[in-house]
């Protein structure tokens, strides 16, 4: 085994390239405009870089670990370049391996300042010389723990993470606790290397604003969590999902005004999930969904004005919209839209689901919107309103269609001044099935039409 301990107060480079075993590479830098790189190559290796001024700003560091690796022992690194950090640049690249672990910290008020940046610096010049920036890549299967923590009162930070393997479960990125600006991005796979059974977290919670998350895995069988709550304002959360089937993406925004989130899955059995509730006002929510047997769901209880779309494109979907009101809080203004199948003449056996203005605990929201368009046959569109002056509109195009309420009733409105629209047209050509609307509207000075269109 080698061991080799260095530390230093202003700039030192250090690069050690060895080829034994058991390899271990710790640096200890105190100070600022300090350039770190290490480099190994072998089995069981292991690099911790540490870059802390110890009670005074960090100013414009740079550290680099690479390590290259075939066997399946797993390897360690880590950069630390907290407390104060500002203008920082971390990178480990392993290549190769399985099992590996990779870290970096960038924590504890960091970011938002100024200073010199080496190992060719970029990344817009490390967030234009503002905030941090970290990248880890890794190429290998069943890697146990990816992070990056740039939490605790942190500004203006790039978090990135680039995976190529199968079976890398534990990797994630933080950003939380009274943390702006920042940026996380997580990729798995690319094109011509799938991945598959990864699994992805974004964490920007605790009064955290003006953040913005991107996950992105190719092939099948992948997790995504995006988290965006408590408190935590005008965040954006992006999911793609391409190339495969069997993946689960789920975006978080509890609690939390002004949020946007989207959801892109291609391919069949893919499952979406949105949760934007709890006092999320102007929330918008999409999610795209391509293929067989997708799920899709988008929550936003006790919100005003939000924005629900769910576009599905296949067959044997099940696309559902709450906008509810709980408790005391209010939901109105709310819109929510669904449509299925306007990519394919072989859309059938899908199903939509609106709700507005009413939970299990009961209660009445105003001025909501409600769309749901299916085409082709066999579809089911079921709504619920419940409050004044909303509107519900529901066009199905083919035959043996039905329109009904959330359970096996009718679909119904029920307040004062509502408006429903229903159209379904089984097209020109005969024989075709009837479809079937069951609609109810309960109060006073509702209008409701219906048309219906068919060839005998």
């Amino acid at each position: 085994m080698k061991k080799v301990l260095l530390t230093g107060v202003a700039l030192i480079i250090f690069s050690a390239t060895v080829f034994a075993q058991t390899n271990t590479a710790i640096l200890n830098q105190n100070g600022n405009s300090q350039s770190a790189s290490q480099q190994q190559t072998g089995n069981y290796l292991q690099s911790v870089i540490e870059q802390d001024k110890q009670g005074g700003t960090n100013n414009g560091n740079y550290a680099g670990t690479v390590q290259n690796s075939t066997g399946s022992a797993g390897n360690y690194a880590a950069i630390n370049q907290k407390n104060s950090a500002k203008s920082n640049k971390g990178l480990i690249t392993q290549g190769g391996g399985t099992g590996n672990e990779a870290t970096i910290s960038q924590s504890n008020t960091s970011g938002q300042g100024t200073g010199v940046i080496m190992g060719t610096t970029s990344a817009a010049s490390v967030r234009t010389a503002g905030g941090n920036w970290s990248s880890i890549l890794q190429r290998g299967n069943n890697n146990v723990l990816t992070f990056t923590n740039q939490d605790n009162t942190s500004y203006k930070n790039y978090s990135e993470i680039d995976q190529y393997g199968d079976d890398n479960r534990q990797t994630s990125v933080n950003q939380s606790n009274t943390s702006y600006n920042n940026d996380a991005v997580i990729k798995q796979g690319a094109s011509g290397a799938g991945v598959s059974n990864d699994r992805a977290v974004v964490v920007q919670t605790n009064h955290s604003d003006h953040n913005k998350a991107y996950v992105t895995q190719l092939s099948s069988g992948n997790d995504a969590f995006i988290t965006q709550q408590n408190y935590s304002s005008y965040n954006t959360g992006t999911i793609k999902q391409t190339g495969g089937s069997g993946s689960t993406a789920t975006i978080g925004q509890l609690n939390s005004d002004y949020g946007t989130a989207t959801i892109t899955q291609t391919a069949n059995d893919n499952e979406g999930t949105i949760t934007q509730k709890q006092n999320s006002n102007h929330s918008k929510g999409t999610i795209l969904q391509e293929g067989f047997d997708g799920e899709a769901s988008i929550t936003q209880d006790r919100d005003e004005y939000g924005v629900a779309t769910i576009k599905q494109y296949g067959i044997t979907g099940k696309a559902s919209i709450e906008q509810v009101k709980t408790g005391s809080g209010p939901s109105s203004g709310n819109k929510a839209t669904i449509t299925q199948n306007e990519l394919t003449t072989a859309g059938y056996n899908n199903v939509a689901r609106i709700v507005q203005g009413e939970s299990a605990a009961s209660g009445r929201s105003d001025k909501n919107e409600a769309t749901i368009t299916q085409e082709y046959s066999n579809n089911t569109a079921k709504l619920f309103q419940v409050g004044d002056r909303n509107k519900a509109t529901a066009s199905q195009w083919g035959d043996n269609n039905l329109i009904q309420g959330v359970g096996s009733s009718f679909a119904t409105q029920r307040g004062n001044d509502n408006t429903l629209t229903i159209t379904q047209n089984s097209g020109s050509s005969a024989p075709y099935v009837p479809n079937v609307a069951n609609v109810s509207q309960i109060g006073n000075s509702n209008t409701s039409v219906i048309t219906q269109v068919g060839v005998n």
